[in-house]
Order: structure tokens, then sequence, then C-alpha cells
């Protein structure tokens, strides 16, 4: 006799980790499912006879041969470091990983302020601190973002910000941050920085105002107007109203330039602060120093605030956040020279 083996049906074992048995004995796929459905149906008849009570349900399917045995689950084990198991378990761990990096990423990228030194600043042996006397050197610092801000005027700015180290006070309703970099090599060299976006949205930076303390001499940003003109307030051509004081004029390194007289009573004087226009899209300013020998210790503060004065100030910034970093990198070094490129670092939000 000639057999057929297409025409032979191989039971189809389970593939689940928690095999379904009945008095000890693996089940077919076909047998699982067969006990399922004579499982509901048994159900259904015991609702319409009016029989509710789980026990009763229970052994009334026993009877019938519709149970399984109460799963075991420490089976999963052998399941788990063999075969299918192994590769479906380092699968889960691998993506597990990768969600945590992603978010603890997240975290980092959206929550700081960065100043990072090239490689090459780093090989020379620059090192940067919060504090002038370098306890803790680095070459990478952080900074906590402003949140839940307002916008201000440029007068809300305390006057000492340069003198706090690190992050000012949480009260101000800005962003304020100094730092210093130190030259720890043997060389004398010239080195470059630059402050610039590199995340935004809902056009925030169009009402941000930057102010950039470099050695305590200061100089203060905005971008310029829709029609590509410099911005000032009160505008150019507005003589009829100013500012009765110059904020942190004291500490400006260009006081002609960012601060213009209007006009004067017998008691007062009004000014116009007219700020350095952002150098693109991306870049707020940037600047170099020149011969910077060995311990050579060089100051900066970053002050950054919604301009509540300025005309793009507006609703629609509302929720809005941008990311803001600053670098430094050897004269002439080419690329960006930054370790840490294609990362961004939101400090508001």
């Amino acid at each position: 006799m000639e057999v057929n083996y297409d025409d032979v049906q191989v039971p189809k074992k389970q593939r689940t980790p928690f095999k379904r048995t009945r008095a000890g004995i693996e089940l077919t796929r076909d047998e699982v499912k067969e006990i399922k459905e004579g499982r509901k149906k048994l159900r259904r008849d015991l609702k319409e006879a009016g029989i509710k009570d789980k026990k009763e349900f229970e052994l009334t399917a026993t009877s019938m041969m519709l149970y399984f045995d109460k799963p075991k689950f420490l089976a999963i084990i052998p399941w788990l470091f063999g075969g299918r198991g192994l590769w479906l378990l380092l699968g889960a761990l691998g993506l597990l990983l990768l969600t945590l990096l992603a978010m603890s990423m997240v975290t980092e990228l959206r929550g700081h302020f960065t100043i990072n030194l090239s490689d090459g600043m780093f090989k020379e042996g620059f090192s940067l601190s919060e504090t002038v006397s370098f306890e803790s050197p680095t070459m990478r610092l952080f900074a906590e973002p402003a949140e839940d801000i307002i916008p201000v005027s440029i007068t809300d700015i305390r006057e000492d910000v340069p003198m706090t180290d690190g992050r000012a006070t949480a009260e101000h309703q800005y962003f304020a941050y100094t730092f210093y970099i130190r030259n720890e090599g043997e060389s004398t060299v010239d080195y470059t920085w630059q402050l610039r976006f590199n995340s935004e949205t809902q056009n925030l930076s169009d009402a941000m105002w930057a102010m950039v303390f470099e050695d305590d001499e200061m100089r203060f940003y905005a971008e310029v107007r829709e029609d590509g003109t410099q911005e000032a307030l009160p505008y150019f051509d507005d003589d009829s109203r100013g500012y009765t004081q110059c904020p942190l004029l004291d500490w400006a390194k260009f006081p002609e330039d960012q601060y213009q007289l209007i006009r004067e009573t017998e008691t007062k004087s009004f000014y116009r602060l007219v700020p350095f226009a952002f150098e693109s899209e991306e870049i707020i300013t940037s600047g170099i120093q020149k011969e910077v020998a060995p311990m050579d210790v060089h100051k900066y503060t970053v002050v950054i605030w919604l301009e509540g004065d300025d005309p793009d100030c507006t609703n629609d910034k509302i929720g809005g956040y941008a990311g803001v970093e600053m670098h430094f990198k050897l004269e002439g070094e080419e690329g960006d020279g930054n370790s840490f490129d294609n990362q961004w670092n939101d400090f508001w939000n």
C-alpha cells in the first residue's frame, strides 16, 4: 500500500512560552482551539439555563474535558534561553536599551544649554569651569533651562548679572549663565567662539534678545526686522518716546552705538536702545581671542530673554522653544571642530 504523505496532517505544536496542557500532556494548537471554543459554548449554554456560578462552570467543563492545567510560569525560563526565545529576549532587551537611550538623550538635549570645546582646544589643554578657581575643570558645561518664562524688558535684567557664577537664580524670568575658560596647555594660541541656535519652533528667535559679556564687556543682540533693517527700541522713526535709563550701561563695550540719546528735558533724558543684529538665522554672534597664553583665563556671561517691548513678541510665540549652544575652537581649525556635532540642546520650553 502506497502512502501519500502530502495527505498526512501533522499536528501543529504550540509556539508560546507557556504551553497549554491537559492532565500533564501538551496539547496541539488545534486541541487548544477546540477546548476554547467548547468552553465558550458551554458558558453560553449555562447562562441560558440560568447558571452563572463560576465554580459550577469549571466543574462542568472539567467533566467534559474542556479544561487546561494551571500554567507553570517557570516554564518560560528554558524557552527564553534557548532557540527562538533567546533571540526574542535579546531583541526585547535591545529595544528597551535603545528606548532608554533615546529618552535620556531627549532629556539631556531638551534640558540643557551647553558650552563645548573643540577637539583642537581639548588637545591644546583648554578647560571650562563655572568658577574662576577651576575646582572642577571640564571640556563641556551644562546649564539648566529657563522654563515657563514670560516676556520681560531689558530693564528687568539685574545690573549685577555677570557677577553670579554659573546659572543665575531661577527667580528671574530670563536665562543667565557665567563661566570661565582657561588655557592649561603650553602654547600661546588664538581661539574663536560662536553662540548659535540649533533648534527652534514658532520663530521664537524673532522675539529673543541676547547679551554676551566677554571679560565683563557687554554687547546685546536681536534679530533684524521683517524688512531686514536693524532692530531698535523705539524704532528710528519714532522720537516721541524712549527709555529713561540705559540698562547695564556701565558694562557696555560700545555704549555710543547701542544707547542713543533721543532728547532731553529739564528733568529727564530719553534713550533709544540699538541691539547689534544676529549674524544669521543660526548664529547669534561670534568672537575671537588673540594670543591666549598658558594659564590665561577669560570670562563669559550669556543672557537670553524674550523682549516684551519687541513688536515680534506676540501671543503666537506661546509654547515655543529654542535651542542654543556656544562653541569654542582654535583659530583656523577646520570644520565645526566640535566633538558633539548634530546635537541640539533646548534650554527654553
